[in-house]
């Protein structure tokens, strides 16, 4: 999986390069960030690498330090501007991101509205272990759910893969609870439609395939994520 890590260049943020990134590298990913080699304007080339990664790690450490009035010590800072515009280019993206915010950095608007974890630079160990916990639990690949319809409607299926209309809704399912719901496109291989679900495999996990197609509504349950093959019916 291609992850992209929006962080501050500045010197005291080089625990990045140094931990974080190889790291997540360690895990099996692919890493990008915003250092910039092509020589494209910003914001495109940022976008560009953002939008081959389906997740993101920023990591909002302290920059601009604000006082109270006759304050000598910053009551609090301000996060780098452009790792928070690289994080809210992630979301307006839909992708999964997730952002570490070291303590004292605060700022307003909608970015409060969205979760993230605090942490403190003073005990990085205890920050790697939890980007450490987070990053191992992401699949490093998809899934390729092998999928088959009825006979009758098969070529149907075909046609609307190769115009590329033809969504699966997966869901993995451990115990009887939703683990990850993912509607995917399904891609035609030679005459074998597949469905690639991005979830990490486990034993314990059963999928379920949904495909809506028209009025028609067909699905298979409880399928192994080992085997991964779905024969669908009308339902």
């Amino acid at each position: 999986m291609k992850i992209f890590v929006s962080y501050s260049f500045r010197p005291e943020n080089a625990w990045v390069e140094d931990y974080v990134i190889p790291l997540v590298r360690h895990f099996g990913h692919d890493v990008l960030t915003g250092r910039l080699l092509d020589g494209g304007a910003l914001d495109d080339e940022v976008r560009r690498k953002i939008r081959q990664c389906r997740r993101v790690l920023c990591f909002a450490t302290r920059a601009t330090p604000r006082f109270a009035a006759g304050g000598a010590v910053p009551g609090s800072y301000e996060p780098p501007v452009w790792v928070h515009d690289e994080l809210s280019m992630a979301r307006a993206s839909d992708l999964e991101a997730v952002e570490y915010r070291e303590t004292l950095v605060t700022y307003g608007g909608a970015a409060d509205l969205h979760p993230y974890r605090s942490f403190d630079r003073d005990k990085l160990p205890d920050l790697l272990l939890d980007v450490a916990e987070l990053v191992s639990s992401w699949p490093v690949g998809p899934i390729q759910i092998r999928l088959s319809f009825p006979d009758a409607i098969q070529p149907q299926m075909l046609a609307a893969a190769n115009a590329g209309t033809l969504q699966a809704e997966c869901t993995a399912v451990e115990d009887g609870q939703e683990v990850n719901v993912e509607t995917v496109r399904v891609h035609r291989q030679g005459d074998q439609l597949v469905a690639l679900f991005w979830v990490k495999p486990k034993p314990t996990y059963s999928i379920d395939v949904r495909v809506q197609f028209g009025a028609q509504s067909l699905a298979r349950r409880g399928i192994s994520p080992v085997v991964a093959e779905a024969s669908l019916s009308v339902v």
